[in-house]
């Protein structure tokens, strides 16, 4: 069985996994509503000031992380939502993460021949859409990490009332140990290790406040009863002035 093929038996049964029973998350913000009807565990609001919402994607952080000294693999796949508050509209969002690699093989001692292996792959995908026909479509992949790689995805300008994203993620480990034949003629072997994790996915939303109709009616009327007054006032004074 070669590499690609537990890999990809790795994903399987990380999908598989992700199907558990969800309880959803809904986050309150001053300018939006947030859903996340799919989560297993709670996404949490970090921070909430001057038109700029954190949330942490805790469901998201939970199902991205594996380490093995064999096969395995982990993924997600959810849906979020983001309505906007009357007089509100959503501008832009920012996403952030980092993968996060370890590969550790193994090698015998003394410059013996049967090194072990270690590999990782990983990818996070983000597609939003909103209630004007708008859409964004991000990606990143990694392959063979084996440290650190730090990510955003961004969006502006998108002044919208609703907003939906469809995250998805997959990552897999494989790793064989080290095997090698003493002088002495024992077989050894030592274990090699394959770890991937993205930590800290966040989203910053960003809205800013808009007049409703019924504001710029009123605005309208506002300045309709001003113009009056004031031709009304000029008409009396000139009147005055020419008696």
């Amino acid at each position: 069985m070669n590499l690609f093929t537990l890999q990809m038996g790795a994903v399987a049964l990380a999908f598989a996994s992700a199907s558990a029973v969800a309880a959803p998350t809904v986050i309150e913000a001053k300018t939006f509503t947030f859903s996340n009807p799919d989560s297993n565990v709670a996404d949490v609001l970090v921070s909430d000031t001057g038109g700029a919402a954190t949330i942490r994607f805790s469901d998201f952080a939970d199902s991205m992380a594996v380490m093995s000294s064999d096969a395995d693999g982990n993924g997600y796949s959810g849906d979020v939502s983001f309505a906007a508050r009357s007089g509100y509209l959503i501008t832009g969002y920012s996403f952030s993460a980092t993968f996060v690699g370890t590969l550790d093989a193994a090698v015998p001692p003394g410059g013996l021949a049967g090194a072990g292996s270690a590999s990782n792959r990983g990818s996070v995908s983000l597609f939003a859409s909103g209630d004007n026909t708008w859409s964004g479509n991000s990606n990143r992949q990694v392959n063979l990490l084996n440290g650190n790689d730090a990510f955003v995805f961004s969006s502006g300008n998108t002044m919208l009332k609703e907003m939906t994203m469809s995250l998805n993620g997959s990552m897999t480990v494989f790793a064989m140990p080290a095997t090698w034949t003493t002088p002495d003629g024992v077989l050894r072997s030592q274990d090699s290790f394959a770890g991937l994790t993205l930590l800290n996915p966040t989203l910053t939303v960003y809205t800013s406040a808009v007049p409703e109709p019924e504001t710029y009616a009123m605005l309208a009327l506002g300045l309709a009863v001003i113009g009056l007054t004031r031709r009304t006032r000029r008409r009396l004074q000139d009147g005055a002035a020419s008696v």
